[in-house]
């Protein structure tokens, strides 16, 4: 059955539909798979990596927002100082994201990377209940306490914090929270993120070299060209998808790209899942269930 016929979508409302969940699917699909590039960079220093990530994601940022004729857009965001003081925040926070992936990465620590990933909606429930004063619901209270369960049951069992995921999660959360309140379009608060990180990124080089980035290493080189670039475009793809589904599905389909992750680490990395990983994923599953059920079974695709 055609996505959306079920819905008595107009023809051209279902390729709207479509073209949406291609966009976003094709996103996701990247992110899920990013671990395999980022292997491919682990003997070069995180932070030249994080550098090289910065400056050719600024070119691919550039470049597409001169290919959708945004450049005017983009004059007007710089100008603002409101959106350059907030966007320099979600700059930093996004700066720690990537770092602490790559050094999971890295480890070796692909797992807790993913089940950093899956934490992050949850943290952003308690981000409304402490920023927005929300109120949660009985759902919410269950599910929050389930992934509480998650993480002690780690805590516990390895005798620390699962500091990676919580990394991860908690610094996505508070990005994606900052930049819902600055209400920044996807790609000019992008933009504006990597002007602000591009100095550091050529401050680093100039001082600490570059290993990983030359012409006698064409395939590490290329390597670090392709992670720039699919630190912009995703985005873009996925904001032409969210734009084109609902909340609940787009919502729904962010779990694709740690379950993928969740899947390399086991399978392809041979990263060991133990009876305490197994008992900390299943709480965040179930709370993830748990707080995604209702929400689904309202909502179309």
């Amino acid at each position: 059955m055609a996505l959306g016929a079920a819905e008595g979508l107009t023809p051209s409302a279902d390729r709207i539909r479509r073209a949406g969940f291609a966009y976003a699917l094709t996103a996701i699909g990247i992110w899920g798979f990013i671990p395999l590039l980022y292997k491919e960079l682990s003997g070069v220093p995180p932070f030249e990596v994080i550098a090289y990530r910065v400056l050719w994601g600024l070119v691919a940022a550039l470049a597409a927002a001169a290919w959708q004729d945004r450049g005017a857009m983009l004059l007007t965001a710089l100008q603002s100082r409101r959106q350059l003081a907030t966007m320099a925040v979600t700059a930093t926070l996004i700066a720690i994201n990537w770092l602490a992936f790559i050094f999971a990465v890295n480890r070796g620590l692909v797992l807790q990377s993913s089940l950093g990933y899956f934490i992050g909606p949850l943290v952003n429930v308690l981000l409304g209940v402490v920023f927005l004063r929300e109120r949660l619901s009985l759902r919410q209270v269950v599910a929050v306490a389930l992934a509480a369960v998650g993480v002690l049951n780690h805590t516990v069992a390895v005798g620390e914090l699962p500091w990676i995921a919580l990394t991860l999660g908690g610094s996505f959360a508070l990005y994606a929270y900052v930049r819902k309140v600055a209400r920044a379009p996807a790609l000019e608060g992008l933009t504006i993120e990597l002007l602000w990180l591009a100095p550091i990124a050529l401050g680093y080089l100039w001082f600490a070299g570059s290993g990983g980035f030359s012409l006698d290493t064409p395939w590490l080189s290329g390597a670090l060209i392709v992670a720039g670039i699919s630190t912009a475009l995703p985005l873009v793809w996925y904001t032409e998808g969210s734009k084109r589904m609902t909340l609940a599905t787009i919502g729904i389909l962010q779990f694709i790209a740690p379950s993928m992750q969740f899947l390399l680490a086991v399978f392809a990395f041979g990263e060991p899942f133990r009876a305490y990983d197994a008992v900390t994923f299943v709480c965040i599953w179930v709370a993830l269930a748990v707080y995604l059920w209702p929400v689904r079974k309202g909502a179309g695709a």
